[in-house]
């Protein structure tokens, strides 16, 4: 019995990551990364989330163009769509009002020194498209 490196025929090679068999894979746009930390707008800010269960305040974070995370009292159901409205600070009185679905919840508890406790709840949302007016309840101002 002989050893690969003892054989006369020569050994294959695996193609590298970089290399396709597929010609037209090449031609194929490949799929965006995510936005990462550079895309994210980390400030603290008051929303609004309006849905079937009512209205609920929270503190938006960590916005993208794709979605945010709420910090909540009480988590809404995965899947559940709100309208989540933000308001401009200095009490100008601009808002503005997106659609969006509840893709995760979270529940931290942690350490703050000197045994004490504390803990987050929140929603993360990804922005969606509206509802046709249809469909939704209610009236629009």
């Amino acid at each position: 019995m002989t050893s690969r490196a003892d054989s006369k025929t020569p050994a294959l090679a695996a193609p590298r990551a970089s290399e396709s068999r597929d010609p037209a894979a090449k031609k194929r746009a490949r799929a965006p990364a995510p936005a990462g930390r550079e895309g994210r707008f980390d400030k603290a800010f008051p929303v609004w989330m309006d849905g079937e269960r009512g209205v609920c305040s929270g503190v938006g974070r960590n916005i993208t163009e794709t979605g945010l995370f709420v910090e909540t009292r009480e988590p809404l159901p995965l899947g559940t769509r709100v309208r989540v409205t933000f308001a401009a600070s200095g009490g100008s009185g601009t808002e503005m009002t997106m659609e969006a679905e509840v893709r995760y919840q979270c529940f931290i508890n942690f350490g703050k020194g000197e045994g004490a406790r504390a803990g987050l709840r929140g929603v993360g949302l990804k922005f969606v498209a509206p509802k046709a007016q249809s469909e939704r309840k209610g009236t629009t101002h």
